[in-house]
């Protein structure tokens, strides 16, 4: 409470000017029962004579319980804090009053009941407001990180999508630390290698993984060959980006390699991203069912779709263009996103310095899902490294890819250095 001078005044006595009032209609139904149970804690506001100033929906729900008196403040008793307390209760009955800036309000009311009352608790708060304690206490985290400036919080519709951003936050980063933590106790500090000094480095996933004793990734981009035959097709454009090895052979022995070392490089807690042919659909969907049954693969892949209309022509006589590609999620150990996007993304294909490169814009939509400030990145075909400079601007901690094509790899170093330096630039 704010202080214990107060009095109590017959209810019949207080003066209520419905003309300056700015709720007409009174929802009592979460106030009845914290009233009949403990009567009324936050004394209402008045003046001298007897006009109410704030606690409406008190003194309403003290008549139709019946009660003969409530606890008043006269308005020339209240200090400069209390009076601050009063203005932004009175601005939380705004219709048009944002969520941002409600969350924030109740955020600031109970930081000045608690420097009146040091044991001042989130339920006195709630009780004051006549709001539920649950819900003040999912405002004032919200308004808290919003003060905070936390963007994926004010990026949210309203305060109830801005909390669950907030619970994904905290399950991703205890995830994160308890998986951490898992680690340390079944590979032993002196037994990990540290972390690679360069981020993209020229090796051939299927002869590193077998061997990798570094810290676990939980998050994994596959842009793996698709089996397609592409380096023999005329419309892979082989001779303007070199050519690569796209046979069925290479992509399977890939996906084994995968399966194989998953613990060797992977979190219990992570997410995957894979890139795959639509020739290959079902045969993918069961090779993960089977060889990597911790994971859930979700049913629906991420599309994207080519809106410059670009794409391989299998039969020009007989099919369409194929414009777009597509891309498997999956989870292990129920790792949360950290925010819904839509799983279909329109944009071109753009400069492209390597045949298969996915644009930066295509996946940052969807990595904004999986990656943040708590995600440690691996891309074991990285190629121009367009997946790993996406996943460092949005926050990623640690970044790490391979590349078996020299020029692949020192082209997507310099990328990647390139686009450090111009983020450095701009801060």
């Amino acid at each position: 409470m704010l202080t214990n001078r107060y009095r109590r005044i017959p209810c019949g006595d207080i003066i209520v000017q419905r003309d300056h009032r700015q709720r007409t209609n009174l929802d009592l139904t979460d106030l009845i029962p914290s009233i009949r149970a403990r009567g009324v804690i936050q004394p209402i506001v008045v003046t001298e004579d007897l006009v109410l100033i704030c606690g409406e929906r008190r003194l309403a729900a003290s008549m139709m319980l019946g009660l003969p008196d409530i606890p008043a403040r006269f308005a020339n008793e209240l200090d400069p804090i209390e009076l601050q307390i009063i203005e932004l209760e009175e601005n939380l009955k705004r219709k048009d009053l944002s969520w941002e800036d409600q969350t924030r309000a109740i955020v600031r009311i109970h930081d000045l009941y608690h420097k009146l009352d040091p044991d001042w608790t989130q339920k006195q708060t709630a009780d004051s407001l006549g709001l539920a304690t649950s819900t003040v206490s999912m405002m004032i985290g919200v308004g808290t990180a919003a003060l905070a400036g936390n963007e994926r919080v004010l990026k949210a519709t309203n305060w109830r999508q801005a909390h669950n951003t907030l619970a994904r936050e905290a399950q991703r980063k205890n995830d994160t630390i308890l998986a951490d933590l898992t680690e340390s106790i079944t590979r032993p500090a002196g037994s990990v290698a540290p972390a690679p000094v360069e981020s993209i480095i020229t090796g051939d996933f299927t002869q590193w993984a077998a061997s990798y004793d570094g810290p676990l990734f939980n998050f994994i981009h596959c842009d793996f060959p698709f089996g397609i035959n592409l380096h023999d097709s005329d419309q892979g454009n082989s001779d303007s980006y070199g050519a690569y090895a796209d046979d069925p052979n290479v992509y399977w022995e890939l996906l084994e390699c995968l399966a194989s070392n998953e613990d060797r490089l992977l979190s219990s807690s992570a997410h995957l991203m894979f890139w795959f042919s639509m020739k290959y659909y079902c045969e993918t969907r069961e090779f993960f069912s089977h060889r990597m049954p911790e994971w859930t693969l979700e049913d629906f892949p991420l599309i994207w779709m080519k809106s410059d209309n670009k794409g391989i022509l299998p039969d020009p006589k007989r099919g369409p263009r194929r414009i777009y590609e597509t891309c498997f999620i999956a989870s292990r150990g129920d790792r949360l996103i950290i925010r819904a996007v839509s799983n279909a993304y329109a944009a071109p294909t753009g400069a492209k310095s390597h045949q298969s490169e996915k644009p930066e814009p295509v996946l940052r939509h969807f990595m904004q899902m999986f990656v943040d400030e708590h995600s440690r990145v691996l891309d074991p075909t990285a190629g121009s490294g367009s997946a790993l400079r996406a996943a460092e601007s949005l926050g990623a901690s640690f970044v790490f890819g391979l590349e078996k094509n020299l020029e692949f790899a020192d082209n997507a170093r310099t990328q990647l250095r390139h686009f450090r330096a111009l983020r450095a630039a701009s801060k």
